[in-house]
């Protein structure tokens, strides 16, 4: 029987093939932290004293997939998407440890080595074994240094090099320093949560979290923010649990305050999952306006509602699992007081995040998702009845998703009329009425807001 499915008694082969199977399951399936926690889980090293650091792995192997990538192919030889998952996601686990992990001793590495062997004599054929050995050796003992300046872009910025071309070319038209912003989303983003002021207040949970040792303070945009350094501790995680935090950027707090929503209100939330948003706007009109929230994918409504459920929020908020390019056909035009628009984008804020976004910038790709963004404006401006303000957001930092794509909107309607932001963070340069936030500057995930009134 091979070992990937039997119980294995050993804790550095059990956390070994839980690594592997993690990077592999993360290829397909995200969140990458819910693949991983799935893979500790099934080869008993959670709680152990390696969860932790098992985590922190492989989490940075997507971080660092495309140096990893390059890396493998230089040395090697060998193209890594013509390789299969498993033998993919071991040279990945190896490469990673011994060319970009500056943490690890000499003895973690030897046994990480050790049982990745292992790993991949369960999983190929004996002549293929020897093939993958010599890759091993060559990985585990020559250092690649980068040759040209794509790969000096890739180790620097831990960026693919289209991306870079775009980023460079999208700051350079919002006057921002790309180093300096680059540079900010290599480090890890500080834990926000919001409080629900639905089932407490943040002074009295800083001041709970505080009598147990967790480093926390507010937070610095947002009233109902607090930030936590460090480790959870399991209370906060209790009251994650329980609803009474939910974790949230305040970038993305701010988005629903802009709107201002109050009692009484038709609201939609047209790209609601996974419910941050959502939740917010219900807070804040107090349970008293009614809300319809739009997501097409099943799995991540189900995430919705069970964020409703816990923040005692349901009762207030009726889900569509359905494309909200229909959401007329339901709701009528001219019916809502508000309407969220927080589209699908390329993430490019939110580079510190999601470390696959560095990795799978395609141009052809961004096309598609500015014409869904297109076209979900359309929507909202029908949905919204005379007076009402419809906000459009993403965190992208890419001005064709944002100030020109809006640009393009208001002209083609003619009586739209945009209201001007410039607090808490900073206008932007192409369209003076929206607004960015940025890591490098605000140090949150970087958004763009365009808040549009109907006359």
């Amino acid at each position: 029987m091979p070992k990937e499915i039997r119980k294995l008694s050993n804790m550095w082969e059990r956390l070994v093939y839980a690594m592997v199977e993690a990077i592999v399951l993360g290829e397909r399936y995200k969140p990458i932290q819910k693949c991983i926690r799935r893979c500790l889980v099934k080869y008993n090293v959670i709680g152990s004293e390696f969860d932790r650091r098992a985590s922190a792995i492989v989490y940075n192997v997507f971080r660092n997939l495309g140096l990893n990538d390059r890396i493998i192919e230089d040395i090697a030889g060998v193209n890594v998407k013509k390789l299969s998952p498993k033998v993919r996601g071991a040279l990945r686990l190896i490469t990673y440890i011994y060319q970009v992990d500056e943490r690890s001793s000499r003895d973690f590495k030897r046994l990480i080595r050790r049982y990745t062997l292992s790993y991949l004599s369960d999983v190929l054929k004996p002549k293929e074994l020897e093939f993958y050995k010599e890759i091993v050796d060559k990985i585990t003992k020559e250092r690649w240094k980068p040759t040209n300046i794509n790969d000096e872009i890739i180790l620097v910025y831990r960026i693919s090099p289209n991306l870079y071309n775009a980023l460079k070319k999208a700051l350079e038209a919002l006057n921002e320093d790309l180093d300096a912003f680059l540079r900010s989303t290599l480090k890890p983003p500080p834990h926000t949560l919001r409080v629900n002021k639905l089932k407490s207040e943040p002074s009295k949970i800083i001041q709970e979290l505080l009598s147990l040792g967790c480093n926390v303070k507010p937070g610095r945009y947002c009233r109902n923010a607090i930030i936590v350094e460090g480790g959870f501790h399991k209370r906060l995680v209790e009251m994650i649990e329980k609803g009474i935090l939910i974790p949230q950027d305040e970038a993305s707090m701010i988005a629903v305050e802009l709107l201002s929503p109050r009692e009484g209100m038709e609201i939609a939330d047209l790209c609601a999952a996974p419910g941050g948003k959502t939740t917010y706007l219900a807070e804040l009109s107090k349970l008293k306006s009614r809300i319809y929230s739009f997501e097409i994918f099943k799995d991540r409504a189900k995430r919705l509602m069970r964020l409703l459920e816990r923040t005692g929020t349901s009762s207030k908020v009726k889900v569509y699992v359905m494309d909200a390019r229909k959401a007329v056909n339901i709701l009528g035009e001219e019916s809502m007081d508000l309407v969220l628009i927080d589209p699908p984008c390329s993430s490019t804020g939110a580079l510190a995040k999601n470390p696959d976004v560095r990795w799978r910038y395609d141009e052809n790709a961004i096309s598609e998702i500015v014409k869904l963004q297109a076209d979900l404006l359309e929507v909202g401006w029908k949905l919204l009845k005379p007076n009402g303000k419809m906000l459009y957001t993403t965190c992208s930092v890419l001005p064709w998703e944002n100030e020109y794509l809006i640009k393009d909107f208001m002209n083609k309607l003619g009586k739209a009329k945009l209201i001007a932001l410039s607090k808490p963070f900073k206008k932007s340069p192409i369209l003076q009425e929206t607004m960015r936030a940025w890591p490098h500057i605000h140090g949150v995930t970087g958004f763009f807001y365009a808040l549009i009134k109907k006359p």
